[in-house]
């Protein structure tokens, strides 16, 4: 892919995420690696008006090296994770059933076959400052020991694959996974009040 179908992918992808529900309109953040640069979304852009010309190029320092906006408030976490791994593509969102369920204190499950089909690994991190170093090094820690998607709790989530849509898709697999482990809790619940 070259640096045009790069932009292409990551604002068709970041758009989707607004459009089904898992990101809000100004939330969440991808990335691509593209060798020692990473295209990523800027901080503070409403999805519904982002264009190509607003991502941001950084280098792994998170030096800006092309780009008319700041990138991302995580942006640290999106290097250390390039800097820990071989992954392609950094996907975070805020999904509602993930924080659901981690507020509630309900364990996701994960003996779910599309979960297993498609991630490695779920981690859980607890909770750290949004945009810090200290989020950065436990996320991309999480990821070089195996995880692919890691839940940060009162936070969200991310996603790392070799691709921006392979990113995209574990995190709606996530998604739909922690949907149906709290349905499913709920509806236990709701059986053991059946006189």
């Amino acid at each position: 892919m070259d640096v045009l179908e790069h932009r292409r992918a990551l604002i068709k992808y970041f758009k989707l995420s607004h459009e089904v529900g898992l990101n809000t309109l100004m939330g969440g953040n991808a990335s691509i690696r593209m060798g020692n640069r990473v295209l990523i979304t800027p901080t503070n852009a409403p999805k519904t008006e982002l264009t190509e010309e607003d991502l941001v190029e950084i280098d792994l320092d998170g030096n800006a090296i092309l780009g008319n906006k700041r990138p991302s408030s995580e942006w640290r976490m999106h290097v250390m994770i390039y800097k820990s791994t071989s992954y392609g593509a950094v996907f975070h969102a805020h999904p509602p059933n993930v924080l659901t369920i981690m507020n509630a204190g309900i364990p996701l499950d994960e003996s779910f076959s599309e979960l297993k089909s498609y991630a490695h690994g779920v981690a859980v991190v607890p909770y750290i400052e949004p945009g810090t170093q200290e989020l950065a090094d436990k996320v991309a820690e999480a990821m070089a020991r195996g995880a692919d998607l890691v839940m940060l709790e009162k936070h969200g989530a991310v996603a790392a694959a070799a691709s921006i849509q392979e990113a995209f898709n574990k995190m709606e697999v996530l998604e739909m996974i922690a949907y149906v482990t709290l349905s499913s809790t709920n509806a236990k619940k709701a059986m053991r009040n059946i006189p």
